[in-house]
């Protein structure tokens, strides 16, 4: 009898559940989870498997998904004996798995910062800790019918899985690149597709929408992530840090990803974390240096992190702390202090600038429930 391939993943979230499960099952592996939501954790333990939805045209198609088993934080204590180890617990949270990861096989660090592996492998001490890029919208949930089925459905478009070359073994249908020829992948995925979607959701929650796909419904919104992908595409471009033709090709799937009706992508998943996405090291920030380094005004992108500091949603202890912040200190201040963009940067006044009432539900902003301009006091 064949030897059972086994992989576990940390995280049985929209990567890890949504995504990266399915995709595997599909190659032969057994998947067990590590998840630290106890509801989540039990039904997976009780159901032992689940259905992923993926979109095709107009339907979904189905796969199922068997589960090995789903554990606690803390609670795998033998896990050399799986032979490959996936972290998709969030850029935050992958640090506290170090002492976890010691003795693993190998672990691909799916998380969303292209710096992990190398920080997970300092802190472990495991040498065979690669990066990996699940180029992939996907989502822990669904439409109702499809929850009524069954309630641990998630669903997900066809994406792929584009990993570090390493010391582990996966099928080749799997893309497994040099850490050079992966940058390419990973500035892309950075600039044109986490930029942007951040964007929509800050824009989509001032609008009350809730999914990803609604809020590019909305034409003001459609016109402002279209103006921004455009200018950050361009600037991946002149600088060299994209070919162009993979650049537009993968502005286009961006867009279509975006509006894709089937998809059900959470504003509030996508938005999570205002000031990590904020930080002068990530996305936002980043892109708009990006089109200025060009010789590019990025309105668009200005109008995104105007609107990401207006994130107020109060199921998200980030943007609590972001709102008491603005009250405190004002958005000047905190684009200097978190933003690393000065006082005095030009960047910092095109920023403050930017009306977001045009995007905002009229209903909320007249009841005070949303802060659509923030103190832009000057220094001193």
């Amino acid at each position: 009898m064949a030897e059972v391939k086994r992989i576990l993943i940390y995280g049985a979230g929209a990567i890890g559940r949504g995504f990266l499960a399915p995709l595997l099952t599909g190659h032969g592996y057994e998947i067990s989870f590590v998840e630290r939501d106890t509801r989540l954790r039990k039904r997976l333990a009780i159901q032992r498997r689940y259905r992923a939805a993926f979109t095709a045209e107009d339907t979904y198609s189905y796969v199922e998904v068997p589960v090995g088993g789903c554990f606690a934080p803390g609670e795998v204590t033998d896990i050399e004996k799986y032979d490959l180890v996936f972290s998709a617990v969030g850029p935050n949270n992958c640090y506290d798995l170090a002492h976890d990861f010691r003795r693993a096989r190998a672990v691909i660090s799916c998380e969303n910062d292209s710096d992990s592996a190398r920080k997970l492998r300092e802190l472990s001490g495991n040498e065979k800790i690669y990066f990996g890029i699940p180029d992939v919208i996907t989502s822990s949930s669904a439409p109702p019918a499809l929850l009524e089925k069954d309630p641990l459905t998630t669903v997900s478009e066809q994406g792929v899985l584009v990993l570090e070359a390493g010391d582990y073994q996966l099928p080749a249908e799997i893309p497994q690149l040099s850490a050079e020829a992966l940058e390419e992948h990973w500035l892309c995925k950075l600039f044109i597709h986490n930029a942007p979607h951040a964007i929509i959701a800050y824009l989509g929650w001032l609008k009350d929408c809730r999914y990803i796909h609604e809020a590019m419904a909305d034409p003001a919104i459609a016109r402002v992530v279209e103006g921004a992908i455009g200018e950050i595409t361009e600037g991946l471009i002149q600088t060299g840090m994209a070919a162009s033709g993979f650049a537009h090709s993968y502005k286009e799937k961006e867009l279509s990803r975006f509006r894709d009706k089937l998809l059900f992508d959470p504003i509030d998943r996508v938005a999570r974390e205002p000031l990590r996405k904020l930080d002068q090291e990530n996305r936002l920030v980043l892109a708009a240096r990006l089109c200025v380094f060009t010789g590019r005004l990025p309105f668009n992108v200005a109008i995104g992190i105007r609107a990401a500091l207006a994130y107020a949603n109060p199921g998200d202890e980030e943007a609590v702390f972001l709102q008491n912040l603005r009250n405190s200190t004002g958005d000047r201040q905190i684009l200097k202090n978190h933003c690393g963009i000065q006082f005095y940067d030009p960047l910092s006044q095109l920023i403050l600038d930017q009306d977001i009432g045009e995007y905002t539900d009229k209903k909320q902003q007249a009841a005070g429930e949303i802060p659509v301009s923030g103190s832009v006091r000057k220094p001193g």
